[in-house]
C-alpha cells in the first residue's frame, strides 16, 4: 500500500508538473498571438511617429522569420508621390539575430518607385531626408547594432530623376522595369565589397534603351569595380548634358557605350567606347559636340550612318572642379576631333577660327 500511494503521488507530481508546463506554453503561444495580432497597429504607429504623416502602409504582417509591408508611399507635405512599394519582404534567422552581427537573409522590395531630384547645386534631394537627419542623435556610437543583409533586391523598379542643374525647366530621365540585387550588404555601411548587378530600360518617344551594370563596390570608401552597358540610348533627351553653346540641335540619335569602371581612394579610371548612331539635325550646317557639322555628317555617311569613339577619362571625385558629366563630353570631342583629323586647337573654336585647313584635310585637296 505504501509504495502504491508513493507511486500514485510520483505520479500525480509529473501531472501537475506537465499541467504547469502546458499552460505556460499556452500562455506564451497566448502571448504571441495577441502580440503578433497587434504587431500590425504597433509597427504602422511607430513608423508613423518617426517617418510622420507623409508615410503611410496600408498592412503589415509578421510571421516566423519574416515581416511583409504593402502599400508603402511617402507623399512629401501631402503633395506628390516621392517613395512608394508595391511590397517589401524581410526574411531573417532567429538564430543570426542573436549573432554579434544581425543577419537578415534577404530583403525584397517589389515594383518601387522613386522621385530623385538634383537641386540647382547638385546636391541629390532624397525623400525625407531632412527628417531623417534630424532624427539622428548627437552620439551615433549608441544606435541599435549593426546588422548584415544577405541579399537585397529589387524588382520591378521604377526612378524618375529630374536634374534642375542642367537645365530649366529640369531635364528629365526616367528608368523602368529595375532589376537590381546587392549582396552583403552592411547597415550602417562597413568596409566590406558587395557585388551588386543591375538592369534597366530608359524609354523615350523614339523607343527603349537598356542599361546594365554589375561588379563590386564597397558603399563606405566608394571603392568600385564594374562594368557597364548602354544599348540604343535616345540622344535627344540627353540633350542638356553635351550640348554646347552654339551647337546645332539634335533631333535623333541613339547611343551606345561599354565601359570599365575602377573607383580607387576617390579616383575615378574608366575606359571604353561610344557609339552614336542615326544621327539627325535641325539643320545641316553649325557644329556638333563644338565641331564642324558638315565634317560630322560625312563621317557618319563613311561609317554606315555611326560614330565610334573610345574614350578614358581619369579624375578626383573630391576635387569640386572635376565634372564626370564634363569630362565625357570633352572627351568625346577630343576623340570626334581625332577620329576626323582635325587639329586639337580646334575644340572649343568656331568654324571661322579654324580656318579651311582642317576641312581640306577632311574632304581631301
Amino acid at each position: 500500500m505504501i509504495k502504491w500511494a508513493v507511486f500514485m503521488g510520483d505520479a500525480m507530481l509529473k501531472r501537475k508538473k506537465l499541467l504547469i508546463f502546458v499552460s505556460i506554453l499556452l500562455l506564451l503561444v497566448a502571448a504571441a498571438g495577441v502580440l503578433i495580432h497587434n504587431a500590425n497597429r504597433i509597427l504602422k504607429y511607430e513608423l508613423q511617429q518617426f517617418l510622420g504623416k507623409d508615410f503611410s502602409v496600408e498592412d503589415i504582417s509578421i510571421r516566423w522569420g519574416q515581416v511583409e509591408a504593402r502599400g508603402i508611399a511617402i507623399r512629401e507635405q501631402g503633395q506628390e508621390k516621392n517613395f512608394s512599394a508595391e511590397r517589401l519582404e524581410l526574411n531573417a534567422s532567429f538564430m543570426g539575430l542573436l549573432k554579434k552581427e544581425n543577419m537578415i537573409s534577404g530583403v525584397k522590395v517589389h515594383s518601387p518607385f522613386l522621385l530623385l531630384v538634383t537641386d540647382r547645386k547638385g546636391n541629390i534631394i532624397l525623400p525625407l531626408q531632412e527628417r531623417v537627419s534630424a532624427k539622428k542623435t548627437g552620439n551615433e556610437e549608441k544606435t541599435a547594432k549593426p546588422f548584415l543583409i544577405n541579399s537585397f533586391s529589387v524588382s520591378n523598379g521604377s526612378i524618375d530623376y529630374r536634374d534642375m542643374k542642367v537645365s530649366s525647366p529640369p531635364a528629365l530621365i526616367k528608368l523602368r522595369g529595375i532589376d537590381a540585387e546587392i549582396k552583403e550588404l552592411a547597415i550602417p555601411v562597413n568596409d566590406r565589397m558587395s557585388e551588386y548587378s543591375v538592369s534597366a530600360s530608359v524609354p523615350s518617344s523614339a523607343g527603349k534603351g537598356t542599361v546594365k551594370a554589375d561588379g563590386t563596390i564597397n558603399l563606405k570608401t566608394k571603392e568600385t569595380k564594374s562594368r557597364l552597358n548602354i544599348r540604343n540610348l535616345d540622344i535627344v533627351q540627353l540633350r542638356p548634358y553635351y550640348e554646347k553653346k552654339g551647337d546645332v540641335e539634335v533631333t535623333k540619335g541613339y547611343l551606345s557605350l561599354d565601359a570599365d569602371i575602377n573607383i580607387v581612394e576617390e579616383k575615378i579610371r574608366s575606359s571604353g567606347k561610344i557609339i552614336l548612331k542615326d544621327l539627325e539635325f535641325r539643320s545641316s550646317s553649325g557644329s556638333f559636340l563644338g565641331l564642324p557639322l558638315i565634317a560630322v555628317i560625312k563621317l557618319l555617311k563613311d561609317g554606315n550612318d555611326q560614330i565610334s569613339l573610345e574614350f578614358e577619362i581619369e579624375g578626383d571625385l573630391n576635387n569640386p572642379r572635376f565634372s564626370i558629366r564634363d569630362s565625357i563630353v570633352q572627351k568625346l570631342s577630343l576623340s570626334l576631333a581625332k577620329t576626323l583629323g582635325m587639329p586639337i586647337e580646334a575644340i572649343g573654336k568656331s568654324i571661322f577660327d579654324v580656318g579651311g585647313s582642317a576641312l581640306k584635310s577632311i574632304f581631301g585637296k
